[in-house]
């Protein structure tokens, strides 16, 4: 047996020597290409590309690693080389530890900088000042529904839409300690919501206190022996909590999008959506036109919210997200009529769809 272990250890050194050579003449490759980048002055991250290769990559996957494996190998990978050029500023609704920087971090992978901001208006605002090319926010929950304050941000900011990325939410009780029960539970009011049935059964005599964060909760758990927060894995591992209790969530499938944010939208990659600002006439019939024009050219409507103008009492914005991208001929089509037709109507971005997450 032990010789048997010993051939195969070197078996898997030869494998990792080999890694470390390929990996080096990929960044070189990379380096080279950002050189031209930089030549043409244009940005070192293409959701396109990126897209490309992670579904190249993981359609030659054999196993047995998992799909989900070989994307989040790569990804980092991708970051990885991506920072010998000069790392990626991604600004994103702080503090760090949260669901939004986790977010952040499986989709520009860890070689990034990141830049927490106080609020959704400042992350559009990074972004549309360029002191950050790119930023992150949530558009919606599974299980909490739209953020309107996202949508809302776009009527007043010029920024596009260039990716995607769905994550999933696990909640997770964390304290210093493991113990039956904790004088009172720090955190975010969407976490509490999001668990108080399990709450309400595992701790019913716990007090719950609503903070800012799911990370100043972890941070108030850390700073008070006795007390427990519900955060993410990241944040215990931070401030040196214990994981008690993992996926404490009513709802299991409990997921948030969030939208990526830049100067200027993704190119076709054949698997796209787009994201448009309508508004239209307050007349009899405006909404079932608008409806019509994009049934006719045969465009798909996949996501459509209404918010309320802000300018005017009983206008509203139209949001919408349509399967395609504005180079595809329909819906090239569909656009024009669009803007013929309504007082509004605004691309706000067109990225590569997110695979769905494992």
């Amino acid at each position: 047996m032990a010789d048997q272990l010993d051939e195969l250890r070197r078996a898997v050194d030869a494998s990792d020597d080999e890694l470390v050579r390929l990996l080096g003449e990929r960044a070189a490759v990379v380096r080279q290409i950002g050189a031209l980048k930089a030549t043409a002055a244009s940005p070192s991250y293409s959701p396109d590309r990126e897209r490309a290769i992670l579904d190249r990559v993981t359609a030659l996957n054999p196993g047995p690693l998992s799909a989900a494996h070989i994307r989040d190998i790569f990804r980092e990978i991708i970051s990885a080389c991506r920072s010998l050029e000069e790392p990626e500023r991604v600004v994103f609704l702080g503090p760090a530890y949260t669901f939004s920087h986790e977010a952040a971090r499986a989709h520009f992978g860890r070689s990034a900088s990141y830049l927490p901001a106080d609020s959704f208006r400042e992350v559009f605002a990074h972004v549309e000042r360029e002191d950050a090319a790119y930023g992150l926010v949530p558009v919606e929950n599974s299980t909490s529904g739209t953020i309107g304050e996202t949508l809302d941000l776009f009527s007043e900011h010029e920024v596009s839409i260039c990716g995607e990325v769905v994550v999933p939410i696990s909640h997770n009780l964390i304290a210093t300690s493991i113990e039956d029960t904790y004088e009172t539970v720090f955190s975010h009011a969407q976490a509490l919501h999001q668990c108080r049935d399990w709450l309400a059964r595992q701790l019913p005599g716990t007090t719950r206190h609503e903070v800012a964060s799911t990370s100043e909760a972890a941070q108030r758990a850390h700073a008070q022996p006795g007390t427990a927060a519900i955060g993410t894995v990241a944040a215990a591992e931070a401030y040196g909590l214990t994981v008690v209790r993992r996926h404490i969530q009513d709802i299991a499938a409990n997921r948030t999008r969030f939208y990526v944010l830049a100067r200027r939208p993704a190119s076709r990659t054949g698997q796209d959506r787009t994201a448009l600002l309508v508004s239209i006439r307050d007349r009899v019939g405006a909404l079932h036109d608008m409806l019509g024009t994009l049934r006719g050219h045969e465009v798909n409507l996949s996501f459509i919210q209404s918010r309320p103008s802000r300018t005017k009492p009983g206008d509203y914005l139209f949001f919408l997200e349509l399967t395609g991208h504005p180079d595809d001929p329909n819906v090239e089509r569909a656009l024009a009529e669009l803007a013929r037709t309504s007082m509004l109507a605004r691309v706000l971005g067109a990225w590569p769809v997110s695979p769905a997450p494992a």
